[in-house]
């Protein structure tokens, strides 16, 4: 005997609005038979139509597209279709694939800091790094995520707030005195404003609170001129654990670097 569905189960058992249903009907996608009370009911056959407008919508085809294809199926035009939903999930999978990494690296570099020497200053060797920056004065510790989101947002990526090491603050010395004066995150090759060059840079780590980290630049300023170093550009502060790891201030991990050269 044949089984017929009503507008409420079909709704349900594809979890849309009976509205949906109603409009496939009025674009001609789908054409439920009518009872002796005019109440529509589905069949298997239309449960088979609206399994490929699913798939469809999917792909991001819209109603017309739908249409035709569900007017002009055949073997080939099928085969059209399944490579387009192949692609679809191939882009997927690329992009699950770019998460997975990215959390993967993010956790080995929480890791990392349970290694790091604080509270020292130490010469280092960075190789180049490919940057985007995003200019505008900071005038307080909040607005620094604001601006990296909005710089993540320009470049029209998705950067995990997960407290990323791969960006940070750029602060000059002017006037005698420190000053925030952009944000920028590491990219590619391809899509950067500006380069920090490889070499030797000063680094000092600390853990806890910010407040200590505009005497670390004079410190850093002064010891560097000590063991005979010329600064050579910014300094930048790399946020390596903050908020949003953690709530316990003690667990904040800042690190600064600046270029250096031997006098």
């Amino acid at each position: 005997m044949k089984k017929y569905y009503r507008i409420n189960e079909i709704a349900k058992l594809y979890n849309i609005k009976t509205d949906s249903l109603r409009y496939y009907e009025k674009v001609g996608l789908i054409c439920p038979m009518r009872s002796k009370s005019n109440y529509r009911l589905y069949t298997l056959n239309d449960i088979y139509i609206l399994n490929i407008i699913r798939d469809c919508l999917k792909l991001g085809y819209d109603t017309h597209q739908i249409k035709e294809y569900l007017d002009n199926r055949s073997v080939n035009n099928t085969i059209v279709f399944l490579k387009e939903e192949e692609k679809l999930i191939q882009r997927q999978i690329q992009e699950l694939n770019t998460t997975l990494s990215s959390i993967q690296t993010r956790i080995e570099d929480i890791d990392r800091t349970q290694y790091m020497e604080f509270d020292t200053c130490k010469i280092e060797v960075y190789p180049k790094r490919y940057c985007r920056y995003l200019k505008e004065k900071i005038d307080q510790d909040e607005k620094i995520d604001l601006l990296l989101t909005k710089l993540s947002e320009s470049m029209e990526e998705d950067i995990s707030v997960l407290g990323n090491m791969d960006s940070g603050s750029v602060v000059e010395y002017k006037n005698d005195e420190f000053v925030y004066t952009s944000v920028f995150i590491l990219t590619q090759e391809e899509k950067h404003d500006f380069i920090l060059d490889e070499g030797m840079y000063c680094t000092y780590t600390y853990s806890g609170e910010y407040d200590r980290t505009n005497q670390l630049f004079y410190k850093m300023k002064d010891w560097i001129q000590e063991h005979n170093y010329k600064i050579e550009g910014p300094f930048l502060e790399f946020l390596l654990i903050d908020i949003h790891e953690t709530k316990k201030v003690e667990e904040y991990i800042t690190s600064i670097h600046v270029k250096v050269k031997p006098r």
